[in-house]
């Protein structure tokens, strides 16, 4: 008898505990508006295997109550008094599944002064495109000129687990950028090093080699390289940059281009290929290959004027291409593909669709150093046509560089519009005619972090699975002596 008392008292206990828990919303009044959130995540479109969208409410509210449904069946209700809302995972996969190629709806209600208040709803399409399902990018923590601590991160996108390829506290604070892949391919990377331990670190065929691509024949070691798609030669830019601080309003930091050419990189012979195609008084720059390797597309800039640095940082860059036959090394005639003078832009970080269909680039008034350059635009190429729009992705705040999904349905890009500052990764779908769709900033398990983390993301690069290297395999061939290289000049 006082056994089923007392489980009595307690099935009565947990349905008024729920019930106190989980208030009945469906009668609140209505709120003809948006509800204000952080980051501002409306109408996007989705890749089916990104992790949730967390975000913060910014509206008036001592309980929320948020409801997150699809087409299909099933839904997900959080009932909380902190605005901070985080979606729990796998109610969050199995939803996106289910709602493959359809609209999911997010309901936000507040309490506000005892009575429940309903916003608009949000929506969001749910690709049945996925994404490459890992993202290395660059943290740095700089001030102008100056960095001290900095590592080169890989986020699984699936979830928030992220774990560093390498920090530069273990190789005395050098410099490390310019990451790069094969095809999105995690098992053939390069990472460049500088000033402190300098020299190219090159993973491919599950072999770490580290190599000195200073030569006779180049003006510095190789910087922004560009893996072929053979996985076997790596282009370089090579060249005489330096930082300047200006005196020009709202560009208070630039770079110049002194001088820079090209070559190529041979991973299995070690030695340099270069022509005078891609040594001359022009300035070449920032290589990518076309997706069947038989060209390099690069940057190129008149000849600098000797003794006016400032002059440097107001000149444009073109875009052109250069035949190369990797059978016998031998190259063609240089010819021009977007002329600068001729749109009146200047054209930086080309990258191109592993279909082969378009080719998006960095574009602003001079120079190529487009992180510090507010009106710098992505634009996007179609290769075949050679026709070129601005994309509709861009914000009025500095965008810089892009990479595609292997899918080449997804753009990832360094943006700087989250508060104009900072750069920060938003990925944008891409459909068969090149347009874009409003991109969404990479997804935190804490949406906060967005606010609190004092750091750039540069050169965000999706790849297709875990870089599976230790950071200490790393730091051990970092930290010994370079290996030398050949050269061979046509």
């Amino acid at each position: 008898m006082k056994t089923g008392s007392a489980n009595l008292i307690v099935l009565l206990l947990i349905i008024i505990f729920s019930t106190s828990c989980n208030e009945n919303v469906k009668d609140a009044g209505n709120r003809n508006k948006i509800p204000k959130i952080f980051p501002e995540y409306y109408n996007h479109t989705l890749p089916a295997n990104i992790a949730p969208l967390n975000f913060i409410i910014k509206e008036p509210g001592s309980k929320f109550n948020i409801e997150i449904t699809g087409q299909s069946d099933g839904s997900i209700i959080i009932q909380q008094s902190s605005p901070k809302i985080k979606i729990p995972i796998k109610k969050w996969r199995r939803l996106l599944a289910e709602n493959s190629d359809k609209n999911i709806s997010i309901k936000i209600w507040a309490k506000e002064k005892g009575e429940w208040i309903k916003y608009q709803d949000i929506s969001h399409h749910v690709s049945k495109d996925t994404i490459d399902p890992y993202l290395v990018y660059r943290l740095v923590h700089a001030t102008y000129l100056k960095w001290h601590k900095m590592g080169i991160y890989q986020r699984n996108l699936t979830n928030f687990n992220e774990t560093p390829i390498i920090e530069n506290n273990s190789t005395d604070n050098g410099c490390m950028n310019c990451h790069t892949f094969s095809g999105n391919n995690p098992n053939t990377m390069a990472i460049h090093f500088r000033i402190i331990h300098p020299g190219t670190l090159i993973w491919k065929n599950g072999e770490l080699t580290f190599t000195n691509t200073k030569s006779e024949n180049n003006m510095s070691a190789g910087i922004y390289p560009a893996w072929h798609p053979n996985g076997k030669h790596i282009a370089f830019s090579t060249g005489k940059i330096s930082p300047h601080l200006t005196t020009r309003i709202n560009k208070p930091v630039d770079v110049a281009d002194k001088a820079s050419g090209l070559f190529v990189y041979n991973t299995e012979t070690t030695t340099v290929l270069t022509t005078p195609e891609l040594a001359t008084e022009r300035r070449e720059s920032m290589p990518e290959w076309s997706v069947d390797g038989k060209f390099l597309y690069f940057i190129s800039a008149p000849e600098a004027e000797k003794g006016d640095d400032e002059s440097l940082l107001h000149q444009r860059y073109s875009l052109m291409r250069i035949p190369f036959d990797t059978e016998s090394e031998t190259w063609g005639k240089a010819e021009m593909v977007l002329n600068a003078e001729s749109i009146g832009k200047s054209i930086s970080m080309p990258v191109a669709s592993p279909n082969g269909k378009y080719m998006v680039c960095s574009m602003s008034d001079y120079g190529y150093f487009t992180i510090f350059h507010q009106n710098s635009d992505l634009h996007i190429i179609n290769l075949e046509t050679k026709e070129y729009k601005k994309m509709e992705l861009n914000s009025e705040f500095a965008e810089s560089h892009s990479q595609w999904s292997t899918n080449s349905k997804w753009l990832v890009f360094s943006s700087k519009r989250t508060d104009g500052v900072l750069t920060r990764p938003y990925i944008s779908y891409i459909d068969d005619n090149g347009n874009s769709s409003n991109p969404f900033l990479l997804p935190q398990e804490d949406p906060e972090i967005n606010d609190l983390l004092q750091a750039n993301y540069n050169r965000p690069e999706l790849v297709s699975g875990k870089v599976n290297l230790k950071p200490i395999e790393i730091r051990n061939i970092v930290n010994s002596v370079p290996e030398k290289i050949g050269d061979k000049l046509e």
